[in-house]
């Protein structure tokens, strides 16, 4: 039968009076007591923070474009327009008011819904190649 340790692991380095395992080549040691510590390569936390920071300053400005095209799109609305709503839904603008949020839009004939100004998307992509179609048409 086998040997009742062999389940054991062995003696860590340093514990039960053995030496510690000496340094294997091309790895560094602590340096001796006295001596200070070199810097962290890159800066240490300096260059932790910097990469933790470019993402959240990269979110930033994404939002920020966003916010302000939105906004524009919302000033430039006028009765008449024909939109499209994130949801989808193609109509016309038939009341506006710029100070409130809200906006009424035709999506049928006789269907008249209030949605937010912030769920319009931009004007309507069939009107919008109809209008370059006309546009080019002229021109030819």
């Amino acid at each position: 039968m086998a040997s009742s340790n062999w389940y054991q692991p062995n003696a860590a380095p340093g514990r039960a009076g053995t030496a510690p395992a000496a340094p294997v080549e091309g790895q560094s040691s602590p340096p001796p007591s006295g001596q200070e510590a070199q810097p962290a390569p890159f800066g240490g936390m300096g260059f932790s923070f910097l990469i933790l920071a470019l993402p959240l300053l990269l979110i930033f400005v994404m939002t920020r474009s966003q916010t302000k095209k939105q906004k524009q799109l919302e000033s430039n609305l006028k009765v008449g327009d024909r939109v499209f709503t994130q949801a989808g839904i193609l109509g016309k603008i038939i009341d506006i008011n710029p100070n409130s949020p809200r906006v009424k839009l035709e999506i049928a004939p006789g269907v008249n819904v209030q949605i937010l100004k912030s769920a319009i998307q931009g004007p309507d992509p069939g009107e919008v190649a109809a209008a370059d179609d006309k546009a080019k048409d002229k021109k030819s």
